[in-house]
């Protein structure tokens, strides 16, 4: 005997989303983590910065008289950069169709300077280690012969200052394209950049920077959950 089966056709099945693995959630969570991360290592590299505000002479004539408070500093921002810049590598992730290539182009950017920026706060340490033994004067001669002669050293701070003046605010315009982000996200890392620069390095830049960075993983948090829902925000929940 053949048994037939109808199906209402009034009545629909969709498949349920399949969860998502450990290592995706893991991955996101460092995503909004990071940004945490930088505005607190931000924090402790202008609060240790014996020479906060200062640029030049006068601040090279402190890293020399100073370098166990210079210590503070340089882990500080060197972490702190690390951390900031790494959204804009890992969120090109979160994004489909609409700013697909402008994520792609930030996270080329945000690599190069990941693996610049952060790297070069140990010249402080060097600076104040030469003036420890030859003085000032023998800090600002290795300077200026570097600067002279090493073609390299502007390289890496070419590529440092693209990925992390151009690349982290691009990451951000890609995720808006997405509509994963509201459009005031771009001003949570474009406001501590020009804080950080304005400052000098001031204390007051640095809880500038924080706030900002806080406001970043903020914003990163939702994109995450819509990301994981594959959805966008509409046109009301992004303004």
């Amino acid at each position: 005997m053949t048994t037939t089966t109808h199906q209402n056709p009034d009545i629909t099945t969709t498949p349920s989303a399949a969860p998502r693995s450990s290592a995706v959630t893991a991955r996101r969570t460092f995503l909004v983590a990071a940004p945490v991360l930088a505005a607190a290592f931000t924090i402790v590299g202008a609060v240790g910065d014996p020479a906060a505000g200062l640029n030049g002479s006068e601040m090279i004539k402190i890293y020399i008289e100073n370098p166990s408070p210079l210590q503070w500093k340089s882990t500080g921002y060197h972490w702190a950069y690390a951390f900031w810049i790494l959204p804009a590598f890992l969120g090109a992730g979160l994004v489909r169709g609409k700013g697909g290539w402008l994520a792609n182009v930030a996270a080329l950017l945000a690599f190069a300077g990941m693996v610049t920026l952060p790297g070069m706060l140990i010249t402080d340490w060097y600076a104040s280690a030469i003036g420890h033994e030859f003085g000032l004067e023998g800090t600002q001669a290795v300077e200026s012969y570097m600067e002279s002669t090493m073609w390299g050293i502007a390289g890496f701070g070419i590529a440092a200052m693209a990925g992390f003046v151009i690349g982290v605010p691009l990451s951000v315009v890609a995720l808006i394209r997405a509509g994963l982000v509201r459009w005031w996200t771009l001003l949570a890392v474009l406001v501590p950049l020009a804080a950080l620069f304005a400052s000098q390095g001031a204390v007051w830049g640095g809880l500038v920077c924080a706030a900002g960075l806080l406001v970043y993983a903020w914003s990163l948090a939702g994109a995450v959950k819509l990301a994981g829902r594959g959805g966008t925000k509409t046109r009301h929940e992004a303004a």
